[in-house]
């Protein structure tokens, strides 16, 4: 490949043209094969351009910072970066420039009571047989779930994915298919029951969720199915969060809560 020996003469913002490709999808499989390629040969003549002559400190909100230890091979390295670091201080003695990226994952302390994203709204809810939105029922007793969602950034996104995480007491009421189901029916559609304004093109039905697969459209449209309190108790209401497959960074959560599921008569 001569991809190498033009790897100096490069400007340095062709890398996050490419970055950018990729976060826009805008790219196909040839070019994303050749990126791979690209990437890999820069990562390579980096990390020898740089040996020996790399550090970086995480550095903490009282400004102490504290060495990592980096691997012998520099090539697309991954370091665990203490809890408590605001910064992160790099030096690079090699020819070549480095570039970095901090990623942080784990659990919110806190429920998020508001709906958050970029480019979705979901709004989650679960009505009595009444039609009020209810946050408590007893042991026994079947609930709508209904999801609602649109895009707020564009007209259409597709191949969206929505993972509706149901509370510990309450799980989906399925149904056995039947012979008066219309027989284009698809076999989830049949199980899962409910309405939808929304065109979902499958729904993997779990003990404890409902994922759902489609397109999403700027009007807001609704799924809904039943679901039955099995337990007693008081329970966390995961948040529903959706995401487009291949362009992460459109994505939406609905807010959590708390559901609280009583013995049957009380």
């Amino acid at each position: 490949m001569h991809f190498s020996a033009q790897i100096k003469v490069l400007p340095l913002d062709y890398w996050s043209r490419i970055a950018s490709a990729i976060r826009d999808n805008y790219y196909q499989s040839l070019s994303a094969a050749r990126m791979l390629l690209a990437i890999d040969a820069y990562a390579s003549a980096a990390a020898k351009s740089a040996a020996c002559n790399v550090a970086i400190s995480a550095v903490n909100a009282a400004g102490v910072a504290k060495a990592l230890e980096l691997p012998r091979q520099l090539a697309l390295a991954k370091l665990a970066v203490p809890l408590d670091s605001t910064r992160l201080k790099l030096r690079n003695g090699g020819e070549l420039p480095l570039f970095y990226a901090w990623s942080e994952s784990g659990y919110e302390r806190t429920l998020p009571t508001q709906e958050a994203g970029k480019g979705l709204e979901i709004i989650r809810e679960f009505l009595d047989a009444k039609g009020n939105v209810v946050s408590e029922a007893a042991v026994g007793d079947e609930l709508t779930a209904r999801v609602r969602v649109r895009s707020t950034s564009r007209s259409d996104v597709p191949q969206v994915a929505l993972v509706d995480v149901l509370p510990g007491g309450l799980e989906p009421v399925l149904s056995a298919p039947s012979d008066d189901d219309a027989p284009d029916m698809p076999i989830w559609r049949r199980r899962l029951g409910g309405k939808s304004s929304w065109n979902i093109e499958y729904a993997d039905i779990r003990e404890d969720r409902v994922v759902f697969y489609g397109g999403v459209q700027s009007q807001m449209t609704e799924v809904t199915y039943k679901v039955r309190a099995t337990n007693v108790g008081e329970f966390v209401v995961p948040a529903a969060y959706a995401e487009a497959m291949y362009e992460r960074r459109i994505f939406g959560r609905s807010a959590a809560g708390k559901f609280v599921v009583k013995a049957a008569g009380k």
